[in-house]
């Protein structure tokens, strides 16, 4: 987006590995890092002459916003708000203006466009992905459960203090009975560190002493047990989560508890949980638990692109445009070719039994009831989809199953940022850090407007897409 100073206005496996191969070259080299925006901490930018969706619901048809350094300082009508001398402006005529958004849950630093895994997670490739994710207008991203403290933290403290761009990290460590939490693909590799096993209440409590100490403001706690390989098969006992929790609130951190049934959603509720992980999958969700929801003020993510690969809706990402503009052509077309064997691998299509047909309806009779307390989160770096691409899936697949493109934007801004406490972002209001998406279409009309993507601003910075771009498909 250009500114002008004073102008107005197993076969799937190896399908992935195969793939992350091809994409070895869009890696960021060891000794590198991506191209970081040069501006002023006291740049002023005035975007005015096109619609502003603030995040909330509101709409202002011919609006203005003004932004001082990353603050927005100023929201209102175009003849409210005017340019200062100086300032740059952004003319968004015929454009339409909107939060950047906030992903709730993702698991970075595995990807390693070489292959999947824990020796993949590498400062740089870190960083890559909190690029990624800003290049598709993601600007905040929480990883949840899967990171090397270490490296993230020091990750997240270089961001801080502007060493480090991209989307905004936070770090979200996991607890969990040992031997359990994550799912085989994690747990199953050679260097998977583990999470924080705790085997009872007075041991969930130190774990969450020490992790606020560290200056940890988001935690995640495993109540499934996975872990096929080490064999604990227990899930996290309720006296345990009840004390992490407790700790919890007490050091000010925000818990999100990865559960899939109603039975364990409604047991975490009644122990004080207010964020999931995925929404019960198992059974139609009922009276007692929508009120439960309710009481708590919960929040839930319920990773609607995960569970719904076998659809027959879900178009292949390799015919995909807006896919297709930053990975080399060699991945779009092992994609296609990968689409004869395995669809459901390469994001298509694929025969569904009675089982399936049953699960897709409990799926999207439930959202539909829950979608009040939706927000987004996309397991990205897990399950196989691509970094801020699965994004705007996500908001296509909320509209599909009931949401208005309204609805959706606000699941994936306001309340996103809502349920972790993050007041200074999510939202187009003064005070507010400008994260910013500029889109050349409406996303009112139509969600998958989110993807006619002009320009995206991260802490009041432009973000160079073109140079990203550059590098991932060259």
């Amino acid at each position: 987006m250009r500114t002008q100073p004073g102008r107005s206005g197993t076969r799937r496996r190896t399908f992935r590995l195969a793939v992350l191969a091809l994409l070895a070259g869009s890696v960021w080299p060891a000794h590198g890092q991506p191209p970081e925006p040069a501006a002023s901490a006291s740049a002023v930018r005035l975007f005015t002459g096109g619609r502003v969706i603030v995040g909330d619901g509101r709409v202002i048809e011919d609006g203005a916003v003004l932004v001082r350094g990353e603050r927005i300082v100023r929201v209102g009508s175009a003849g409210e708000v005017t340019a200062p001398p100086g300032a740059s402006v952004v003319d968004l005529a015929g454009r339409t203006l909107m939060p950047a958004l906030v992903n709730t849950h993702a698991h970075l630093g595995w990807e390693g466009y070489r292959s999947w895994g824990s020796g993949n997670f590498t400062r740089e490739n870190l960083i890559d992905h909190l690029h990624r994710h800003a290049y598709y207008g993601v600007g905040t991203i929480i990883s949840t459960g899967s990171d090397r403290e270490e490296i993230a933290l020091e990750v997240r403290q270089a961001q801080r203090v502007g060493e480090v761009g991209g989307a905004r990290y936070l770090v979200s460590p996991g607890v969990g009975t040992p031997g359990g939490g994550p799912n085989p693909r994690f747990t199953n590799d050679a260097g998977w560190w583990g999470l924080h096993g705790v085997s009872s209440p007075a041991e969930a409590r130190e774990v969450v002493r020490a992790e606020a100490a560290r200056g940890i403001r988001v935690l995640k706690i495993w109540v499934d047990a996975r872990d096929e390989r080490r064999g604990a098969r227990v899930k996290l006992h309720p006296d345990i989560y009840a004390a992490a929790l407790d700790e919890a609130q007490v050091r000010d951190i925000r818990v999100i508890a990865h559960a899939t049934t109603l039975e364990d959603h409604k047991r975490l509720l009644g122990a004080g949980a207010r964020r999931f992980i995925h929404m019960p999958y198992d059974t139609a969700v009922d009276d007692e638990y929508l009120a439960l929801l309710a009481s708590r003020n919960a929040y839930i993510v319920p990773t609607i692109g995960m569970v719904t690969r076998r659809e027959p809706y879900r178009r292949p990402v390799y015919d995909d445009p807006f896919f297709q503009e930053q990975v080399p052509e060699e991945v779009v077309a092992m994609l296609r070719d990968a689409a004869a064997g395995d669809p459901a691998a390469a994001g298509g299509a694929s025969p569904r039994t009675a089982a399936d047909e049953a699960r897709a309806r409990v799926i999207r009779d439930n959202f539909r009831r829950l979608r009040e307390h939706v927000i987004l989160g996309t397991d990205a770096g897990a399950v196989g989809d691509f970094f801020g691409y699965a994004d705007h899936l996500e908001l296509e697949l909320f509209v599909r199953l009931g949401m208005t493109p309204a609805e959706a934007i606000v699941a994936a801004t306001t309340r996103a940022a809502q349920a972790f406490g993050l007041i200074d972002t999510g939202a187009i209001e003064a005070g507010r850090v400008a994260d910013l998406l500029v889109l050349n279409a409406n996303p009112l009309d139509d969600i998958r407007n989110t993807r006619q993507i002009a320009a995206v601003y991260l802490r009041g910075v432009e973000v160079d897409r073109a140079a990203l771009r550059a590098r991932w498909t060259d």
